[in-house]
């Protein structure tokens, strides 16, 4: 694949992660509730990973074929969303102001990274919507090869940004404990917020 393909398809990428969402926001909460970053970055890219999977193996030209399709998808994550951040605003009013160093086990963490990439619109949209118009037909590797060449790009450029946001938000919030608890408590509601916004987009486009 040329290079000017690739750099285009990355930088079409990075512009999508860098655009906060459901993800940065659990990276945040991640980094505000103590060691949790690993993990929980590790789930969002295995889920990244999975979609790529999928994609390869054909689901992307189902979903792009299928009007409800998309819409479901959003509506599961928006209700996820939702329920995390209603989560992450009840444990936070149970331990105001403090840090959550040990709130859950690792695999509880990267498992929930998993389902936030997996539910994530976005994610969606960026595998299955905008990495086929990269694809090239007339190219020397099969589909097969080029979705999972772009695919490791895009998870790599995830991998950096959300350990980036992640250790920063624990690296600028460890030694304040209180605006470590107003993070917290910002973080469920934009993920409150991110997850109603998400909603009432979809019904809307749906009516």
């Amino acid at each position: 694949m040329p290079f000017s393909l690739l750099s285009a398809f990355w930088l079409v990428s990075f512009l999508f992660i860098m655009s906060p969402g459901m993800d940065w926001a659990y990276a945040i909460t991640a980094g505000s509730t103590g060691r949790r970053v690993v993990p929980a970055v590790s789930g969002m890219v295995l889920g990244h990973g999975l979609i790529i999977l999928l994609a390869a193996a054909g689901l992307g030209s189902l979903i792009r074929t299928t009007p409800f399709a998309l819409p479901a998808i959003t509506i599961c994550g928006a209700l996820y969303l939702l329920w995390l951040g209603i989560g992450q605003l009840r444990a936070e009013a149970a331990l105001p102001g403090a840090m959550q160093a040990a709130s859950g086990p690792s695999l509880h963490w990267l498992a929930r990274g998993v389902t936030v990439s997996l539910f994530n619109p976005k994610v969606m949209m960026i595998i299955m919507a905008i990495l086929p118009q990269f694809l090239r037909p007339t190219s020397s590797l099969g589909t097969c090869w080029q979705i999972s060449c772009l695919g490791l790009i895009h998870c790599l450029t995830c991998l950096c940004v959300y350990l980036a946001v992640g250790y920063g938000a624990h690296w600028l919030l460890s030694s304040r404990p209180r605006m470590a608890g107003l993070v917290s408590r910002l973080s469920g509601c934009s993920m409150t917020g991110i997850a109603l916004l998400l909603l009432g987009e979809t019904v809307a486009r749906q009516m």
